[in-house]
């Protein structure tokens, strides 16, 4: 009996550091995925497409002074919106409610532009910048949502190699370090490790 209670013992306190360090880790995933840069003075910001909070973050920037230049990826039209436009029923682009978020924010038309068309993936965005930047080595804040800034500093570090590239996370869309707990979260989480793990193995979203 004293044995058993020993090794009831044993068994509980070899779950608890399972548990503990499952924790730990599922903890460490979102911290991998959401390491942020210091924003510094640049050439101009990037607004990556997928979240409009991103925008709300390039006009904060623009405003602080880090850039003069506010630069807004310009998305595929998805198949439902195209349904929309085929039967005539007016809704906006979402690079066009960007800018009306830019604009709203104190920045000025002049200082808004659009790059890449069409573009359904971080890599195409990425192709579009080094097309952008063809003719020198800029400084580029890229903004866009935390559990999407290690794949973004990757891909555009690998497109545009001698550009100083500064990612920065929208903080008007929070993302919850227990991101296994909310579903928006853990299905973004887990896309970005199967979107990682394509690129390292050569494909490109």
């Amino acid at each position: 009996m004293h044995c058993a209670k020993k090794c009831g013992l044993f068994l509980l306190v070899v779950c608890f550091a399972a548990a503990a360090g499952t924790a730990a880790g599922l903890s460490y995933v979102a911290e991998w995925l959401s390491v942020a840069d210091q924003a510094q003075k640049a050439d101009a910001v990037l607004v990556l497409a997928g979240n409009y909070g991103r925008s709300f973050q390039a006009a904060d920037l623009y405003r602080q002074g880090f850039a003069g230049k506010i630069y807004v990826s310009v998305p595929a039209r998805s198949d439902e919106y195209r349904l929309l436009d085929g039967a005539g029923i007016p809704f906006p682009r979402e690079e066009e409610v960007a800018r009306q978020v830019l604009l709203k924010r104190g920045v000025p038309s002049n200082a808004i532009a659009f790059f890449g068309k069409d573009s359904l993936t971080t890599a195409a965005e990425a192709q579009a910048a080094r097309a952008l930047f063809a003719k020198g080595t800029p400084k580029l804040l890229i903004v866009t949502s935390a559990y999407h800034l290690r794949r973004t500093r990757m891909t555009f570090t690998d497109a545009l190699p001698g550009a100083d590239i500064r990612v920065i996370a929208t903080s008007y869309d929070p993302f919850r370090m227990s991101w296994w707990k909310d579903r928006d979260s853990a299905r973004n989480v887990l896309l970005e490790l199967a979107k990682i793990t394509f690129y390292t193995l050569g494909g490109r979203f």
